[in-house]
């Protein structure tokens, strides 16, 4: 059982440092296109500069050259001479559907309830810590932050799909062909896991329930 405690604080510090670090990444993001907004605004009565449409979100493309497109070349520091390269991925601006706007609604409460997941999480962790394992409560801990995280992942993934949609719909490239959206890709393992494993614990549960019933 120490082995329990001491598997349950490690996990806790990982699952905090994970937390914070991916706010860190997403404050890193959002700074970022804050200042790519403030700067596309002062450049908005600069004579040659054309701003971001109102409501264009960034979009990265996977592209593959027509034949026949030349292939452009560029200077190597370690080889005497310039090497063909072409361009596989792009990152442009498209404004995605309605559809998107209603999904980002749902992402809003999605993630509130994700944090209380998150929480019970950390809750189950510390029971588990404490030598309380195999009770309901922690069924119900592991349900919420598995079906949340899911539920969370879920409205990413189609978030991204509406804008990756559209984008491959309104964007061309001349000599290039759009193969498809190269954004977010969702880990549908890493999705599809927790819940298994909150479900056969739930199942671990009601087994030594009855059995101590019938003791």
């Amino acid at each position: 059982m120490n082995k329990f405690r001491i598997l349950g604080i490690i996990a806790i510090i990982a699952i905090i440092a994970n937390f914070f670090g991916g706010l860190n990444e997403n404050w890193r993001d959002f700074k970022e296109g804050f200042n790519e907004g403030q700067n596309n605004a002062m450049k908005m009565y600069e004579p040659g500069h054309h701003i971001i449409p109102y409501n264009a979100t960034r979009a990265k493309l996977n592209v593959e050259p027509l034949p026949g497109t030349t292939v452009d070349s560029l200077n190597n520091n370690r080889v005497a001479w310039a090497l063909p390269y072409t361009v596989t991925e792009i990152e442009t601006y498209a404004k995605p559907s309605a559809w998107h706007i209603l999904v980002m609604g749902f992402a809003i409460p999605g993630m509130f309830l994700f944090l209380i997941g998150f929480c019970s999480l950390i809750r189950l962790l510390i029971s588990i810590s404490r030598r309380e394992v195999f009770i309901s409560a922690n069924v119900r801990r592991l349900r919420w932050f598995a079906y949340t995280s899911a539920s969370l992942e879920i409205l990413i993934a189609i978030g991204e799909w509406i804008i990756g949609s559209a984008a491959v719909e309104q964007i061309s490239l001349p000599g290039y062909k759009i193969i498809s959206y190269a954004g977010y890709s969702p880990d549908w393992v890493a999705v599809i896991i927790p819940i298994l494993f909150a479900e056969i614990f739930a199942i671990g549960v009601k087994m030594k329930e009855e059995q101590d019933l019938t003791i």
